[in-house]
């Protein structure tokens, strides 16, 4: 499975976690909805916000590996861990 899969299906673990979690304390716990609603959305934002900061730098769609400061060459950028060619510009 490619990196880039698994950090969206965290990403979506992650998310789903926290709209149950939510839900959960406002049925059980008889909290008020608002506050809690809050908390959800904030929570929300944060993973979302560390996901696209990890997918923003530069790496190899297949192991994950960081590309920065790797030579381009005439058919891209090979990764050194893996061996793949991440074609186009990166970063």
């Amino acid at each position: 499975m490619l990196w880039i899969s698994r950090t969206k299906l965290k990403l979506l673990a992650w998310l789903v976690g926290i709209a149950l979690a939510t839900t959960a304390t406002i049925v059980l716990a008889g909290l008020p909805m608002l506050p809690v609603l809050g908390v959800a959305v904030a929570a929300a934002a944060v993973s979302v916000g560390k996901a696209t900061m990890r997918m923003s730098r530069p790496r190899c769609l297949a192991c994950g590996k960081d590309l920065s400061g790797q030579p381009h060459g005439a058919h891209g950028i090979a990764c050194p861990g893996c061996g793949s060619i991440m074609s186009g510009k990166l970063g």
